[in-house]
């Protein structure tokens, strides 16, 4: 706490707000030190801490859960697998985020080969489309600002998301936005964004996990282009005694969505961006993360990424084609490290 009291405590703050991940827990620890407004850090730690949520969930909102284990032993996480049926199942860590450390487990095998659980997660394999829900709440009213729908690729690496979600029906939205205020509700997430990822299941959400912040990969942008909400401004604002910002854009499109291009493992040769339009839908950025010389990791996380595309239009499904080829058109090309040019 040397930083806070010898830097922050002569700046005198108003407020210390983190938009990332990694200072979640530093804003609501100095926060706490200081006397100011933000998210106390119990509710930063359950939700960052998967394995305090599932055990909060499962005492106070069993139906919003899944199936999940904190195995100490190979031999354990092997026991509790077999027990759920020998299926599919994920092994994760307890705190991440990016689809980093996200695995698949389809056998007994799969478990052995990675060795060592602890400090990890086994959880059940929930099938089916996944979604994010953008929230802000102020004096514990919660408001649904949207509802993303996502694409993932190999180790849940995230390749896309539309606003509004395509593939939600106009009646399965109510129960969604009572089950997401539910859980805003047992997490004791009383002001401030949220960003939470669910699947539907006969007819209700489970909650995959959630953080106290607004989503990356470009989400705040989407939401902004399809209902005028700034999320950004508000994560900032109300922490500041603001509340909820007063001030609404006229939207600028009925849908938005962005996807992500990929390349080869290796170094970077060589980046090309594509001049595409379309019909339906409006361009609205197109980029590369990296340039020549830079190294293209394994895709196991959201940061092995190598650029985007986002399209605004008219149609959902169509919007999100579009920003796929958009970012399917972002070339990129490697040579394997160590190789000859």
């Amino acid at each position: 706490m040397s930083f806070v009291e010898q830097v922050l405590r002569p700046l005198a703050p108003d407020a210390v707000v983190s938009v990332r991940e990694d200072g979640l827990v530093p804003a609501a620890l100095a926060n706490a030190r200081l006397g100011l407004r933000g998210t106390p850090l119990e509710v930063v730690e359950t939700l960052r801490d998967k394995a305090r949520m599932r055990a909060l969930l499962e005492g106070k909102a069993p139906h919003l859960t899944i199936r999940a284990s904190t195995p100490a032993s190979l031999d354990e996480a092997v026991d509790t697998f077999l027990n759920w049926g020998g299926r599919k199942a994920i092994l994760k860590p307890r705190a991440s985020s990016g689809s980093r450390g996200v695995v698949l487990i389809e056998s007994v095998a799969d478990l052995l080969a990675h060795g060592d659980p602890s400090g990890q997660m086994l959880e059940e394999y929930l099938p089916g489309q996944e979604y994010s829900a953008e929230s802000f709440s102020v004096g514990g009213v919660h408001r649904i600002v949207a509802l993303v729908e996502k694409h993932t690729g190999p180790s849940f690496v995230e390749l896309a998301h539309v606003v509004p979600a395509p593939s939600l029906g106009t009646s399965a939205v109510p129960v969604i936005q009572e089950q997401l205020i539910e859980f805003l509700d047992v997490v004791g997430l009383a002001d401030g964004p949220a960003h939470t990822e669910f699947k539907l299941i006969d007819g209700g959400i489970r909650i995959i996990e959630s953080h106290n912040r607004v989503g990356g990969d470009g989400i705040p942008h989407l939401v902004r282009l399809v209902t005028g909400i700034d999320l950004q401004r508000w994560s900032i604002g109300w922490s500041l005694g603001l509340g909820e910002p007063d001030h609404q854009e006229r939207p600028a499109a009925a849908a938005a969505a962005i996807a992500f291009a990929t390349a080869p493992e290796g170094v970077v040769q060589s980046v090309a961006l594509p001049s595409l339009e379309f019909p339906d839908a409006t361009v609205e950025d197109v980029r590369s993360f990296v340039r020549p010389g830079d190294r293209v990791a394994a895709l196991t996380s959201s940061s092995a990424r190598v650029g985007s595309g986002s399209v605004s239009g008219a149609d959902a499904s169509r919007v999100l084609v579009a920003a796929q080829t958009l970012a399917a058109g972002i070339d990129v090309i490697s040579r394997p490290a160590g190789g000859r040019r």
